[in-house]
């Protein structure tokens, strides 16, 4: 490293040299730079595209599983519709005993009241015991028109309580029906967004894995951006007599052994102590390098960094610093 003034630093950074040697830095700096955000970008889309095949997966997973919910709900609702439908069937069968049976006593019910219309209407002529008898016979044909009548208005309400149950079970039977069928149609759209979605989830496993491969690219493109940079770096000190940090380039200050020049290589360097311009000349200690640095001036007195300098070698006895070669 290089011993150099203030001035025939700033001639050299001045120079043509130094000019073509910056412009490749920051050309090698954006390229870097590119490669990182290129990196870092295809990395975060790898992980996220990843991270939302997963989600698709689980969301294409349960709704599947719902597809076949739907589907045994409506294969319950139609079995409950067969069921329905036989037990009509049933009754039907039923009604129709129920209806011969009430119609059987209706007509013996017509025929019992032709038979007490006739012996009411031979009464007022018959005399005597014939009168007697007939008399008898008509309250016996009474008390049967009586039961028979009795038994055929139970015949008939069962009769249309049976028929009430026909029409119920039919109703329900063709409800459970309807639903049935609502429920086959529901299964079928659910499954297929079951399909669409697994598709989905295939298709952005694909895209992961297509942007892993490109981060591979990516990293190497990356080392290959780092080793372009490195190449300025370490021309740098064989071209202009300095040492090359990470955002720095030094030389040792000619007058003050324990100083150097820095040159900032971009306008805020991590760890600096004050705002800093690129290609701007500070002056810095060798103990805390850039974490305490003051521009460098022209005869205006030692700066903080040269008194702090001074002062150690006061302590450390070595007394004022003297002039490099």
């Amino acid at each position: 490293m290089k011993s150099v003034r203030l001035e025939d630093l700033r001639e050299l950074l001045e120079g043509a040299a130094f000019a073509a040697w910056w412009s490749d830095w920051q050309r090698a700096s954006a390229a870097l730079r590119d490669a990182r955000l290129r990196l870092d970008d295809l990395l975060a889309q790898a992980e996220l595209m990843a991270h939302r095949s997963e989600i698709t997966q689980r969301t294409a997973v349960d709704t599947f599983s719902r597809s076949g919910e739907v589907e045994d709900e409506g294969t319950r609702h139609t079995a409950e519709a067969q069921s329905n439908e036989n037990r009509a069937l049933a009754l039907v069968g039923e009604f129709e005993q129920q209806r011969t049976r009430a119609s059987e006593l209706w007509a013996r019910l017509g025929g019992t009241d032709e038979g007490l219309q006739e012996a009411r209407e031979r009464l007022p002529k018959a005399k005597g015991a014939a009168r007697a008898d007939l008399e008898a016979a008509v309250r016996e044909a009474e008390k049967v028109r009586r039961t028979l009548e009795e038994e055929y208005a139970a015949a008939d309400r069962r009769r249309a309580r049976l028929w009430e149950d026909v029409e119920a079970a039919w109703a329900q039977s063709f409800e459970r029906s309807l639903a049935g069928a609502e429920h086959a149609v529901a299964a079928r759209r659910i499954r297929r967004d079951a399909e669409r979605l697994f598709k989905e989830a295939e298709e952005r496993r694909a895209r992961a894995r297509q942007l892993a491969a490109e981060s591979d690219v990516a990293h190497r493109e990356l080392r290959e951006a780092e080793a372009a940079r490195e190449a300025p770096r370490a021309g740098a000190r064989e071209r202009f007599g300095c040492a090359a940090g990470r955002s720095w380039l030094y030389w040792r200050h000619r007058d003050d052994k324990r100083s150097a020049f820095a040159v900032a290589l971009s306008a805020e360097p991590d760890g600096a102590s004050a705002p800093v311009a690129a290609l701007g000349i500070y002056v810095v200690g060798r103990q805390r390098g850039v974490a305490q640095l003051e521009p460098a001036r022209d005869g205006a007195g030692p700066t903080a960094v040269e008194r702090d300098r001074k002062l150690e070698d006061l302590i450390g006895g070595g007394g004022a610093s003297g002039s490099g070669a």
